[in-house]
């Protein structure tokens, strides 16, 4: 009798071993909604800041300022399959003052991405002042530092990392390496795993994971009309200097221009 009741308990440990294994599964395909949470206020005060007092502009926005919310919630989507992402803006509502900082280019580009991690390849496209901007370049390259901070995020366990973009731009990512796919929520990219929570300082915004599917995602190509050239990022950068230079000093222009390749 001695040894069934060993027998059993044994049994019901293996049991649960391989129960807890069956959830701990790594998943290559399914979409991953993420909130991101633009403290508007901190970054109209900042861009306000870049402003000469006899800029017209300054007046416009600093009435802003006074009306508008102290934070915004964009919801996005992230899909993923082997080496593939793509990632979109979910449509919501915002109020007038919102809407006329995003139709200015501030707060969100409202961007559609694909990613090719085999291929080396990044496609996004994002509207501007009734404009298409088509941007097709090569992946950005991040200087990452990982460390051994950790938080949870939509279930899973994540590890800080610290990264560099864009020459200058900091950026703090939560990454986990139970989704193996080296994207996130936008072009950052590069860590050995998904990146659920991002946070870049300098454009006052954070943007998190809050829900995780596996069902089959439907991974979508980013196109223009034949009329929308693909333009390079530097090509871009150089298009809106000739056309915004002569109203904007490189501060301000600085913190116009990175979110579109973000």
């Amino acid at each position: 009798m001695r040894f069934y009741h060993y027998f059993a308990m044994l049994m019901l440990v293996l049991l649960g071993v391989s129960a807890k294994a069956q959830y701990a599964f790594f998943p290559q395909e399914g979409t991953i909604e993420y909130d991101k949470t633009v403290h508007v206020k901190n970054l109209l005060q900042r861009y306000i800041g870049t402003l000469k007092d006899d800029d017209f502009t300054k007046k416009y926005y600093s009435e802003i300022l006074e009306k508008v919310e102290e934070k915004t919630v964009f919801k996005k989507k992230l899909s993923f399959r082997g080496d593939e992402m793509s990632l979109e803006s979910v449509d919501s509502t915002y109020s007038p003052l919102v809407n006329n900082l995003l139709n200015g280019g501030l707060l969100d580009s409202r961007s559609a991405i694909y990613q090719d991690l085999k291929k080396d390849q990044v496609i996004s496209k994002f509207d501007i002042s009734g404009s298409t901007v088509l941007i097709q370049d090569s992946l950005l390259d991040v200087k990452w530092k990982i460390t051994d901070e950790y938080r949870e995020i939509a279930g899973y366990q994540c590890r800080r990392a610290n990264g560099v973009v864009l020459d200058s731009v900091y950026v703090v990512a939560f990454y986990t390496d139970q989704i193996p796919i080296s994207v996130g929520p936008g072009t950052i990219h590069g860590l050995p795993g998904m990146i659920m929570g991002l946070v870049i300082p300098e454009q006052h915004y954070n943007i998190y994971a809050s829900k995780v599917s596996v069902a089959a995602p439907e991974i979508k190509a980013v196109t223009g009309k034949k009329k929308d050239k693909p333009m390079t990022r530097i090509e871009v950068r150089q298009t809106f200097k000739d056309l915004l230079g002569r109203w904007m000093n490189d501060r301000q222009f600085n913190l116009f221009i990175a979110p579109m390749f973000l």
